[in-house]
């Protein structure tokens, strides 16, 4: 009866959950989150809620009915745990905002529930090596927009989104820096993920010379997007990579494995040297906890571990 009198309080409770979706939701999502966000949670909508939830009302929602449905996505698709994960975030997000407006009663229905073991383990992501970067460089020679983009990624660290936002106005050479301040999705000219991505990052000698190798190749322009296409639009590196990396890379035999690697790179050459994550969290513009996470790739024992285990154990035999 207590579940009765919440939900007599809450009349919209009783609304199709497919129709709240569609109608009050996504539409809240679309105004308040970047495009590549709300791309991606329309997409997990269509593609794997709407499909399972035709005959439930917002408020039918228990732990059991979210728990059968992550089970069931994990067993038909094969999708892996942090794609589940995903998925879990994006209902969670739908119920919390239905309590948040008055729309449904009681509380979350997705605290508290946990993944499914049929959900695969996802792929391990891989750091580009500094060999691979040395070798890579110099493969893409006569290509300037593919080796400056290269480039950028290992040099500076910056997302692909990041890499496609700078201009050349934006380059400051006395000061040895490249000011990134947006972010580009698709067409879309957004902000960067978040506000301490907004920063500077450094233009080294050599990466100065792959710069300068592309602003003569594109006619010395006073501004525009650095990596511009023909209409001055910024190019899409997933096309670039498709069309001109992989086939120079491959003919020089020598794996791509995505621009992320490059990233990786960059994050795990910067902890190395600086014996710091503070340092290289900053360079890429994420917190610690992110880095170590998602980006440090040793390959090996890292040189301040080294010398602190070292200066621990020393002693320890005589």
């Amino acid at each position: 009866m207590a579940g009765v009198r919440q939900a007599a309080k809450c009349p919209n409770s009783g609304q199709m959950f497919t129709t709240y979706v569609e109608e009050t939701y996504l539409p809240y999502a679309k105004r308040t989150t970047k495009p590549s966000t709300y791309a991606s949670r329309e997409t997990f909508w269509n593609l794997y809620i709407k499909p399972r939830v035709a005959k439930y009302a917002l408020r039918d929602f228990t732990t059991a009915i979210v728990y059968g449905l992550l089970c069931d996505v994990a067993h038909k698709h094969r999708v892996n745990v942090g794609s589940v994960a995903k998925l879990r975030a994006v209902l969670h997000s739908i119920f919390q905002y239905a309590l948040n407006t008055g729309d449904l009663p009681g509380r979350n229905p997705v605290e508290g529930v946990i993944l499914p073991e049929s959900a695969t383990k996802p792929k391990p992501t891989v750091a580009a090596s500094r060999d691979e970067v040395q070798a890579i460089l110099p493969a893409l020679k006569g290509k300037p927009m593919a080796r400056a983009a290269v480039a950028v990624m290992a040099f500076t660290g910056v997302r692909p989104g990041e890499a496609r936002g700078p201009r050349w106005e934006e380059w400051d050479r006395a000061e040895q820096h490249i000011h990134v301040r947006r972010s580009i999705w698709h067409t879309q000219e957004g902000e960067t993920k978040t506000e301490s991505s907004v920063r500077f990052v450094a233009v080294t000698d050599e990466l100065r010379w792959i710069l300068l190798d592309l602003w003569n190749a594109q006619g010395c322009p006073m501004g525009g997007f650095i990596f511009a296409g023909r209409k001055g639009q910024p190019i899409n590196l997933d096309n670039l990579a498709r069309r001109i990396v992989r086939p120079a890379l491959k003919q020089a035999k020598i794996e791509w494995h995505s621009w992320y690697a490059l990233r990786r790179f960059h994050a795990t050459a910067i902890r190395k040297e600086s014996g710091s994550s503070d340092t290289a969290s900053k360079a890429l513009g994420n917190t610690k906890e992110v880095l170590d996470k998602h980006y440090l790739k040793p390959d090996g024992v890292l040189p301040d571990v080294r010398k602190a285990v070292k200066d621990a154990v020393s002693g320890l035999v005589h």
